[in-house]
């Protein structure tokens, strides 16, 4: 698990880390309306499933 900027150049960010869970679970603790389109993980494959759950 590495932050976004640290992706190597050649490879995609399949699933959220444990630090934007943490800073999505914080801003939506206060919103009262939430528009969200797709999954936050590639939840297809179970590695990449944990920001969907």
């Amino acid at each position: 698990i590495v932050p976004a900027s640290e992706i190597p150049d050649g490879w995609m960010g399949l699933d959220v880390g444990p630090d934007s869970i943490k800073s999505f679970s914080e801003v939506l603790e206060t919103t009262q309306t939430v528009i969200w389109n797709g999954p936050m993980g590639v939840f297809e494959f179970e590695k990449f499933a944990v920001g969907t759950e």
